[in-house]
């Protein structure tokens, strides 16, 4: 706990730097401090994840609030974990970003980041409603003061309104629930309301769940309170949408599993609730994904689908646990927890490179990118790296964690009732259907931004190298993507352990079942036929080599030795086999005689950048089968010189179903209302006097009425 306070003084010493320090020492000095906040963040995060201990201070009691109450536990050190990465990685490329500021407007940007990394530690580390809501408002202002901090342009002003608006109405909406469930339970503090939810009558279990699900899921970007993310994340400075991504959304999932997860493990509906929410956002995350032409957006959407699958596979983990399988509802939980872990790590990569391409070459726009691979190589292959590990291609870490969620789903088989099996196989699908689009959409984010010609000037022009500080955190945050997925077996033990007090069972042997302690002397529980069963897929293999457990992660059944099982390790190691071969045999082709001619092009003399696919190209077909649902607009402009039409420019919008089936709707009566009520503003007095009366009138009859 002591490392952990003072993280908070070096983040205060960070702010004081920024306004304090010439400009010369500024940057140097601010960056070191949050820095070394973020070394100390994760020092005590491990330090807490390996001894598996809880602790808790009582502070105050403070005037107006009473007493805080703080908690570090393993689960909430590893969101501080996760957190700590994604600060100390985007921090260099914040501050550098900062620099094209006046020296007031700089300071402030910075001084935003480090409150809203102490803010985001104190939400985790809060232990009762009062602490939570608190730095949950400062977080959320320093959040909307980065959405809005261009405020020269009407878009970023739009976009700031909406952002502080419906992060208030949820706010509002999970403080509502909040109050509910403690007034019942008797007490503010989360653990007291899990210990007596039992114990609560269903008409406040259900709605605290629904107030604060909805209202926290603001921030994890949960349908249907997710219209404001796109608009915010576009008009934030390039510098901080790792961090909004990497970071901010990671709450909303923290407090699903504080304050929701112990009522909806007792109630079967509200669990499915949760899964099918989250089924359905990562759907609808990723078409729109599909169909954004802006690299900011299409992140932007992404981290919607992904966090759908972290919220479905935590609301199946719910429901298995209230079904009375707790073995199932932890091995759901991991997987939550896991794809969680890994879209901190690869989307922080991905905006990391987002913002740089931005800053080489002065444009997001897909269509006008094109050949930045051959310009940038190391800037490009790091990009690369991170659109194979959201597309869930292995051996990379998205691959490990959704396969886990999907073969989660698939074990409803065990549950008997139809209806929850209809829930989880309708989610699945839906799942199941959000993965493949997601590989279809990061090839076309691949092929037209890294590979292909120049679309334009702006692409085509001679580019600076990368700055370092995107490369340097991006080479680590690649590092870590393939980490996450060749070493899961020994990923899955930490996580299992931190979902172990909400399953009740720890799942560990039941997916990474400990192959090497196995002998037949002293099998320490592992079934003799599934060792018997893996040992042909390398099972045993590096047993003496590597620390783990094993490199096999499975599911395994009661009736058979195996049910699904894959190895990320192993797909590395033959991958890697593969690609030396190949290497090896195109060196000794190479010493050989070999002719070289020029390539056919078809009977072109020079291929032009119209000829290649674009990324709207490539993604027509995505729109056309579910044109139903985005209902596009096409706005046509045209352009005459005297009688001739010189040009038509026609284009593309659409509109979110959100807002097209509920915001729009409720614009158009408000403006209907406020027509009418200005029809009554005629400016006679008589008029105005007989409204008055008119309403004194009514007035006199209700209260007659209610008097008898």
């Amino acid at each position: 706990m002591t490392l952990f306070a003072a993280s908070f003084v070096w983040l205060a010493a960070a702010m004081l730097a920024v306004w304090a320090l010439r400009a010369r020492w500024r940057s140097l000095v601010t960056a070191g401090c949050v820095l070394t906040a973020a070394a100390l963040v994760a020092a005590t995060a491990v330090d807490v994840i390996a001894s598996g201990t809880t602790v808790s201070v009582t502070l105050g009691p403070l005037a107006i609030l009473g007493p805080l109450v703080l908690v570090l536990s393993p689960l909430r050190a590893l969101f501080m974990l996760i957190t700590a990465i994604v600060f100390a990685a985007s921090i260099a490329f914040a501050v550098r970003d900062a620099e094209g500021y006046p020296p007031a407007r700089a300071a402030l940007f910075i001084t935003l980041v480090a409150l809203l990394f102490a803010a985001m530690l104190a939400v985790f580390a809060a232990g009762d409603i009062v602490g939570f809501v608190f730095a949950w408002e400062i977080m959320s202002l320093a959040l909307w003061g980065l959405v809005s901090f261009d405020q020269r342009r009407a878009q970023t002003r739009r976009a700031g309104l909406v952002t502080i608006a419906l992060s208030e109405a949820g706010a509002l909406a999970g403080l509502a629930g909040l109050l509910v469930l403690a007034a019942a339970a008797g007490s503010p503090r989360f653990a007291d309301i899990a210990q007596a939810v039992p114990q609560l009558p269903a008409p406040v279990l259900w709605s605290g769940f629904a107030l604060t699900f909805f209202g926290f899921g603001v921030k994890t970007g949960i349908m249907p309170v997710n219209v404001w993310m796109a608009e915010a994340y576009a008009a934030a400075p390039r510098s901080v949408t790792p961090l909004f991504s990497g970071a901010t959304l990671n709450l909303g999932v923290f407090a699903l599993w504080i304050i929701d997860a112990p009522l909806a493990a007792h109630a079967t509906w509200m669990a499915l609730i949760v899964l099918t929410t989250g089924a359905l956002t990562a759907l609808l995350g990723i078409v729109y994904a599909l169909v954004a032409r802006d690299l900011t957006r299409l992140l932007t959407h992404s981290s919607i689908e992904n966090l759908g699958i972290v919220v479905a596979a935590l609301g199946a983990g719910f429901a298995f646990i209230a079904l009375g399988k707790p073995a199932l509802g932890g091995i759901a939980l991991i997987a939550g927890l896991y794809h969680m872990l890994n879209h901190s790590m690869f989307k922080t990569l991905l905006f990391l490179g987002a913002g740089a391409i931005d800053a080489a070459t002065g444009t997001r726009e897909m269509d006008r990118l094109g050949g930045l691979a051959r310009r940038l190589p190391l800037l490009g292959t790091l990009f690369l790296i991170g659109t194979l590990a959201i597309a869930a291609l292995p051996p990379l870490n998205g691959f490990v964690s959704e396969w886990l969620t999907l073969q989660a789903l698939l074990r409803v088989v065990e549950i008997p009732a139809v209806p929850i099996r209809i829930a989880f196989a309708i989610s699945g699908a839906l799942l199941a259907l959000a993965v493949g689009l997601a590989v279809t959409c990061f090839t076309m984010l691949a092929g037209s931004t890294l590979l292909g010609l120049p679309r334009s000037a702006q692409a085509a022009k001679p580019v600076r190298l990368a700055t370092l500080t995107a490369v340097v955190p991006m080479t680590i945050l690649a590092a870590i993507c393939l980490s996450l997925g060749v070493l899961a077996t020994g990923v899955i033990p930490i996580l299992s352990t931190l979902a172990q007090p909400l399953a009740g069972v720890d799942t560990t042997a039941a997916l990474v079942p400990a192959f090497f302690q196995f002998s037949p002397a002293a099998p320490h529980g592992v079934n003799p036929d599934l060792v018997h069963a893996l040992t042909p897929l390398g099972a045993q293999l590096g047993r003496d080599i590597i620390p783990l457990r094993g490199l096999i992660v499975l599911h395994s059944g009661t009736g058979t030795p195996v049910v699904f099982a894959m190895s990320a390790a192993l797909t590395f190691a033959v991958l890697g086999f593969i690609l030396a071969l190949v290497w090896l045999a195109a060196r000794a082709w190479r010493r050989r005689a070999v002719v070289r001619r020029r390539a056919w092009e078809a009977g072109l003399y020079r291929l032009y950048p119209e000829m290649s696919y674009t990324a709207s190209a490539f993604a027509a077909p995505v729109r056309v089968v579910f044109d139903r649902l985005l209902r596009p607009v096409v706005s046509e402009q045209t352009e005459r010189h005297g009688a001739f039409t010189t040009a038509i420019h026609r284009r593309l919008e659409i509109v979110h179903v959100v807002d097209r089936l509920t915001l729009t709707p409720l614009i158009g009566w408000a403006h209907r209302v406020a027509a009418l009520l200005a029809r009554m503003h005629h400016g006679r007095v008589t008029f105005y006097a007989s409204y008055v009366l008119a309403v004194l009138i009514g007035a006199l009859v209700i209260a007659r009425a209610a008097l008898g």
